[in-house]
C-alpha cells in the first residue's frame, strides 16, 4: 500500500473518530492541529461546553473555525461566551453572532461588565438598542436602572413616562441626553414634570431653559423657574417659535409685562 493511501485511511479513520467518539476522547481529538478534524469533532453529539472551553484556550484558531464555534448550539454558557468575546482573534461579525443569541439582560451584563473590551461593549449596547422597541415595559424600567449611557439615551427618547425617573436616577445618565429628550418629539407634560422635580437635574440652567422652551410645559413650571432667570433671558422666551400663545401669555403675566 502506498504512503498516500495509508495516510488517507488514517485520516478517514480520524475523521470518523472525531464524529463518533465519546466525550473523554473528544478532548484529545480537539487538540489535533488539523482544522478538518476539529470541524468534524464539532458535529459530535457528545460535545459539551467544556470541550469548547478547552478548544478556545488555543489562541491559534482559524477564522472559519472560530465562526463555527460562535454559531454552535453548545456555545451558550456564560463561561464559553466570555471566552469567545475575550478571544484575541474574534472579529466584529463573530461578536455580532454571539450577542444576537443572548437574552436582553445577558446583553446588559456584558455591556456593564468592568474592563469589558470597547468593541464588545459597543456591540452589546447596539443590540440592546435594537431590541428596545419590542421589549416589555417592565424590562425597560429595569434597563433604565442599570444600563450604560447610550442605552439610557435611547430609552429616554422612546418617551415612556414610567421609564424617565429610573433613567434620571441612573448614575450613568448625562445632562446631554436629558437636553436632547426635552427637544424631541416624544416628550410630554408628564415627563417634563418628572424632570422638573428631580433633585439631581432640576437646578441645572440648561435643563431649566429646555423645559421653558417646550410647548408641553405647564404653567406651574413657568411660575417655578422664570423668577430665577435673568430678565433678558426670560424675555427672549417670548420670541421662541416652540412656545404657544398661552405659554407666552403666562410669561408676560409672571414677568408683569403684558404690554411688551
Amino acid at each position: 500500500m502506498s504512503t498516500t493511501g495509508s495516510f488517507n485511511q488514517e485520516h478517514t479513520a480520524l475523521l470518523k473518530r472525531a464524529l463518533t467518539c465519546d466525550g473523554a476522547e473528544l478532548h484529545t481529538i480537539l487538540a489535533t492541529p488539523e482544522p478538518e478534524v476539529v470541524r468534524a469533532a464539532l458535529k459530535n453529539v457528545a460535545l459539551e461546553p467544556e470541550h469548547l472551553q478547552r478548544l478556545l484556550q488555543q489562541r491559534e484558531i482559524d477564522d472559519t473555525l472560530l465562526t463555527l464555534i460562535c454559531k454552535h448550539k453548545v456555545a451558550h454558557t456564560r463561561s464559553v461566551i466570555n471566552q469567545l468575546l475575550a478571544h484575541p482573534h474574534i472579529n466584529p461579525q463573530q461578536i455580532k453572532i454571539v450577542l444576537e443569541r443572548l437574552h436582553l439582560f445577558e446583553l446588559l451584563n456584558i455591556a456593564i461588565l468592568p474592563g469589558q473590551a470597547t468593541d464588545v461593549r459597543i456591540a452589546a449596547e447596539h443590540q440592546l438598542r435594537l431590541r428596545l422597541p419590542t421589549a416589555p415595559l417592565g424590562n425597560k424600567i429595569t434597563l433604565a436602572r442599570r444600563a450604560t449611557y447610550p442605552v439610557l439615551e435611547a430609552l429616554m427618547l422612546e418617551g415612556h413616562p414610567q421609564v424617565i425617573e429610573p433613567c434620571l436616577n441612573n448614575p450613568r445618565m448625562k445632562e446631554a441626553a436629558i437636553y436632547r429628550y426635552l427637544h424631541s418629539q416624544t416628550v410630554g407634560a408628564k415627563s417634563i414634570n418628572i424632570i422638573a422635580r428631580h433633585p439631581r437635574w432640576n437646578k441645572r440652567p440648561n435643563i431649566r431653559l429646555a423645559i421653558l422652551r417646550n410647548c408641553h410645559t405647564p404653567k406651574v413650571l413657568f411660575a417655578q423657574f422664570l423668577p430665577g432667570m435673568a430678565p433678558q433671558q426670560a424675555r427672549q422666551l417670548l420670541f421662541s417659535k416652540h412656545l404657544n400663545a398661552a405659554q407666552k401669555e403666562w410669561i408676560r403675566d409672571i414677568l408683569g409685562q403684558k404690554k411688551m
